[in-house]
């Protein structure tokens, strides 16, 4: 027979046994509402990857800081220049360059640029080479300067332009033999509007000396016309 202390002692050891099992499934299920925390030994490599790119960062701003430091002032075309045209200072102006060319013009020469001349069109806003201009005279290689007045239809119906390359020939009946290897140095329409080339073309052209003569006097007979063999060659170069 069971006595009332063996009861006590059952009833105390069940209610510590519950006790016990509820504080347990408590810490269980808070456990399992956490999520795991990131191995301690990460942290260091986080932070070493942190550093790197901080170093990195601010190296690239460096070098970035040095490129800047290194553009120079360069020479631009501030409106367009025809092939032929005689630079002058307020044709052009400065920009900063950091490319390293060798054929780019420093804005420090600007003085000895101005007085040369275009041997091609240049645009505004495009860079000046060395390759583009020059300070000798067009008719300092054995060649003259001649001028035509040409009626409509006997040159391109688009016009000419300085640097085309033309063949200079008589449209008489005599049929003299064409002046071939001509250069274009300046055309304007005769009526003065840009354009307008319907009202005949005023041409200044390069002939080689030998034939400036015969090239001015066809010029004035009013017999000439033109027929280009090659458009937009820089002047002198053809």
């Amino acid at each position: 027979m069971t006595s009332p202390t063996d009861i006590r002692t059952s009833r105390r050891r069940d209610r510590d046994a519950r006790a016990t099992g509820s504080t347990r499934a408590q810490e269980e299920k808070k456990s399992r509402g956490r999520l795991p925390s990131a191995p301690r030994e990460r942290r260091p490599l986080l932070a070493a990857l942190a550093v790197i790119l901080i170093v990195g960062g601010a190296l690239l701003a460096g070098l970035l800081a040095a490129r800047i430091d290194q553009r120079e002032e360069m020479l631009i075309v501030v409106k367009p220049i025809e092939a032929g045209h005689v630079i002058a200072l307020e044709d052009l102006a400065s920009m900063p360059v950091a490319a390293n060319s060798s054929i780019l013009i420093p804005a420090s020469r600007a003085n000895e640029i101005v007085g040369q001349s275009a041997k091609v069109a240049l645009d505004k806003g495009e860079l000046v080479q060395t390759t583009q201009i020059t300070d000798s005279s067009p008719t300092q290689d054995g060649r003259s300067v001649v001028g035509l007045s040409l009626e409509a239809g006997r040159f391109p119906a688009a016009g000419l332009s300085a640097g085309d390359v033309v063949s200079i020939v008589n449209v008489s009946a005599d049929g003299s033999t064409p002046i071939s290897g001509a250069q274009v140095l300046d055309a304007v329409p005769t009526s003065g509007k840009d354009g307008n080339w319907t009202s005949g073309a005023t041409v200044s052209v390069l002939v080689p000396s030998a034939q400036g003569s015969s090239a001015a006097a066809l010029g004035a007979s009013g017999n000439a016309a033109v027929v280009v063999t090659a458009a937009g060659q820089p002047i002198g170069d053809h």
